[in-house]
């Protein structure tokens, strides 16, 4: 049953009302849960964003082509993988101005070796060095185990950041992960396309052969200061 309200109590209400409406909006801002910034979506969505992963796409896959077909010992390929996104950190405090965001693509090529593991990853550093590339050997994740090779390298002209990883039996397969981890950090996936023949390598290792993931990172677009690498 409906119940009939006098005029004054009306009006009550409607302050009531939006009192109540204000003050959500307020702590909604402070706290962060209203949209007074641009979101992380907006800015990859739009037209400029677009435009430069166009342009970092098609570099990248050159750089990548002339890079795999330089190396020693003629590497095979096995598939390639892709991941363009972008990327934001969390603020600190509810309050505080929203920080920059920045986008990045990422591009790998798989391939199949053969050699010694250690001594082929000598002569791809000596090649790359020779090319200007910059870099050493990186650390694996700690107390893996893992029989592997992993070094990164930058380009000291474009910043491209450069990660190799090679690998000799099928228990170090999950290295071959071409995703960067950004702790803390929110993230919209622009384009993701996973390297798909994951058997091609099972079989290449089989065979006694090696396989590497080459994975070429290009920051290509920022809001603020552009992340240099490695990251």
């Amino acid at each position: 049953m409906a119940t009939t309200r006098s005029p004054k109590q009306r009006r009550r209400l409607a302050i009531g009302a939006s009192v109540l409406a204000a003050a959500v909006v307020a702590a909604g801002a402070y706290w962060g849960y209203v949209p007074i910034w641009p979101g992380i979506g907006g800015v990859a969505r739009s037209p400029g964003v677009a435009a430069a992963s166009r342009t970092a796409s098609v570099e990248l896959n050159r750089r990548l082509s002339e890079m795999s077909g330089a190396l020693p010992g003629s590497p095979k390929s096995l598939g390639d993988a892709a991941l363009d996104r972008c990327l934001r950190e969390h603020r600190e405090f509810g309050s505080d101005s929203a920080l920059p965001v920045f986008c990045q693509r990422q591009m790998a090529l798989y391939v199949t070796f053969d050699g010694g593991l250690q001594d082929v990853a000598r002569k791809w550093d000596e090649a790359l060095t020779a090319k200007g590339w910059q870099g050493s050997l990186a650390p694996l994740p700690p107390g893996s185990g893992y029989t592997a090779e992993r070094y990164d390298y930058v380009d000291p002209v474009t910043d491209d950041y450069l990660v190799i990883t090679m690998i000799s039996d099928q228990q170090s397969l999950p290295l071959l992960s071409n995703e960067q981890y950004f702790e803390g950090a929110a993230q919209h996936r622009r384009e993701y396309r996973p390297f798909g023949d994951r058997q091609a390598a099972e079989s290449a290792l089989s065979g006694r052969h090696h396989v590497a993931e080459i994975s070429l990172i290009r920051t290509y677009f920022s809001e603020g200061p552009r992340p240099r690498p490695p990251y």
